[in-house]
């Protein structure tokens, strides 16, 4: 019974599917046994670690709003999108050299860099083997949408520990990282849904501002949230040496205040003060609250991809859903 209701916890918006993502946590769960022992626990260990299920959940709604009606399918592709974030929420703490996440320690922190590597990989290769069943069109859209996450870690890892990262820049790298695959799984549930070719363009759309917003959100919370609910210490993004947008945001206001956040990034390993300073002084520049009308903007864009939708329980639920990622707290 503790299983199964720590499964549940791990899909908190259900917006009436929660059947769909228990099935999709089942599958995850069947697709990482491996007659490695070790792969099958560090799969685990990233899977079980909780998380909103955001990618399946967008997947599946899209689906649904378009009158796709086949479980099998979209349980399918959703559990595929969630093996592929799990394969880069990995890597990305190979690369940050993150110790903790949604609160219990990363795989790489516990299992060490090899073994965090080959977990990456064969989290990717099962997601791959479920993707391969499917036409051309799935294929490739799941796969520019992995090329993409490759990309904006490669351009984030580029201005790491550096001074000269812009809002525009900023925007291309969670647009690669995030914003990607959230809109290739709204564009395959659509798709798969014999949705037409306006529709899949829209729910992609959809799919992509909420990524931004999703983003935008994350890394304000990096500064306000608590970290009992984040599962991560406040001012993360400082202490991995990256500017993010609160931290944009303000020094475009202060001289002063530029100089100090850029003194703290360019640290390997700034101390727990300086971090704390340095984001005390980004809260008092009143750049979160910028930061959140930006959010709030891609929100609203979201939105706007969705007039064309039908009005049924399932695009309500993607509407539901914008305003759910704006206001979380973790």
């Amino acid at each position: 019974m503790e299983h199964m209701r720590h499964r549940m916890s791990t899909a908190p918006w259900d917006f009436g599917i929660q059947k769909e993502l228990m099935m999709v946590d089942e599958r995850l769960h069947q697709l990482v046994q491996s007659q490695e022992h070790t792969l099958t626990e560090a799969s685990l260990h990233v899977i079980d670690a909780g998380g909103k299920r955001l990618r399946p959940t967008v997947t599946i709604l899209s689906y649904k709003s378009l009158g796709g009606s086949d479980t099998g399918t979209i349980v399918d592709i959703a559990t595929g999108f969630e093996l592929i974030h799990s394969a880069t929420l990995i890597h990305d703490d190979i690369n940050d050299g993150g110790v903790t996440r949604r609160g219990r320690e990363t795989v790489f922190k516990k299992y060490g860099l090899h073994q965090a590597i080959v977990t990456g990989d064969f989290l990717f290769v099962k997601a791959f083997g479920i993707g391969g069943r499917y036409d051309r069109t799935v294929v490739e859209t799941t796969a520019d949408a992995c090329a993409s996450v490759a990309e904006g870690e490669m351009l984030q890892n580029r201005y790491r520990h550096r001074h000269d990262l812009t809002v525009d820049e900023y925007m291309k790298v969670i647009d690669r990282k995030t914003a990607q695959p959230i809109r290739a799984g709204a564009m395959v549930g659509a798709y798969l849904a014999g949705g037409e070719a306006e529709h899949i363009r829209a729910l992609g759309g959809y799919g992509l501002n909420l990524g931004l917003a999703f983003q935008m959100v994350d890394d304000v919370l990096d500064f306000t949230g608590d970290p009992v609910r984040t599962g991560k210490p406040p001012g993360t993004d400082l202490k991995e040496g990256c500017l993010t947008l609160p931290t944009l945001i303000a020094m475009s206001g202060s001289d002063g205040v530029r100089e100090r956040i850029l003194k703290v990034i360019a640290m390997e390993t700034p101390s727990a003060e300086a971090i704390r300073d340095c984001a005390k002084e980004v809260l008092a520049t009143g750049a979160i609250d910028e930061a959140m009308r930006m959010a709030r903007e891609r929100g609203q864009e979201a939105l706007r991809h969705l007039d064309d939708i039908s009005d049924t329980v399932h695009s309500r639920s993607l509407r539901e859903l914008v305003g759910r990622v704006l206001d979380r707290d973790s």
